[in-house]
């Protein structure tokens, strides 16, 4: 063991002059009775002003660097840059991830949000004393495509539901609209209960509940939910205010 050289790592490693973490490996080498490098040989006579050990002895004592050559105990740089690099790749690999999560997130939910809806005018089928078929038309406004599984508007009268119509859902191009079908129910129950009560009919307790279903990432439960007064809805419905329905008149 070359015990000259041992003392000048020690010496170096307690005045914390140089890397500190390679000058310990290069130390454990030697005392492990391993080949060092001659580059490493070189770093410590390069950290000694007046070195007992010169770069001729380190040839001597270096192994060739050959490619059957024992490998050389990694340095500092070597020993912490591939930890912290993939570390550094996946946190940015996670970061890219995470906004293009939230911007399809952003855009589908900002789409969805963006439907409009009006009745269609189209011919009505009798499904039974308490179900029609009817038909809405639906547009998309916004520049991205635009997801959902239904459209339902419930109408209340004393927190109870008198009748609901729910449409069909569909998957809306940028810029265009559909015809959709759909069925109005009544809830027979309540109606006949409220129709007992003979009491007059007070618009101001009457609600409706417009409903948008849609999910996200296809799994993720989503709705945008309105609630308007009943006269406020009837009179959306008779005069349509400019930028209900954008997709044609």
């Amino acid at each position: 063991m070359p015990e000259d050289l041992v003392a000048i790592i020690e010496e170096l490693i307690k005045t914390q002059k140089g890397d500190i973490t390679r000058l310990q490996n290069i130390l454990s080498a030697i005392k492990n009775e391993e080949p060092i490098s001659f580059e490493d040989h070189q770093y410590v006579e390069s950290l000694t002003p007046n070195p007992d050990v010169t770069v001729e002895e380190a040839k001597t004592n270096a192994i060739p660097d050959t490619s059957e050559s024992t490998p050389s105990v990694p340095t500092s740089d070597e020993t912490t840059n591939p930890a912290r690099s993939p570390a550094k790749k996946y946190a940015t690999i996670g970061i890219i991830i995470a906004v293009v999560l939230v911007a399809y997130v952003g855009l589908d939910i900002y789409a969805v949000n963006s439907l409009q809806f009006r009745p269609h005018h189209g011919q009505q089928v009798v499904i039974s004393d308490t179900q029609l078929g009817i038909q809405s038309e639906v547009c998309n406004p916004s520049y991205f495509p635009a997801t959902f599984t239904n459209y339902k508007i419930v109408a209340m009268y004393e927190s109870k539901e008198i009748e609901n119509a729910t449409i069909q859902g569909v998957t809306l191009s940028p810029k265009s609209a559909a015809i959709l079908n759909g069925i109005f129910s009544i809830n027979k129950e309540s109606s006949t209960q409220i129709a007992n009560e003979s009491l007059p009919f007070d618009p101001s307790k009457a609600t409706i509940v417009t409903s948008v279903s849609a999910p996200i990432f296809g799994v993720i439960p989503y709705s945008v939910d309105i609630k308007y007064a009943a006269q406020d809805f009837q009179d959306r419905i008779k005069n349509p205010p400019p930028g209900t329905f954008d997709c044609y008149p």
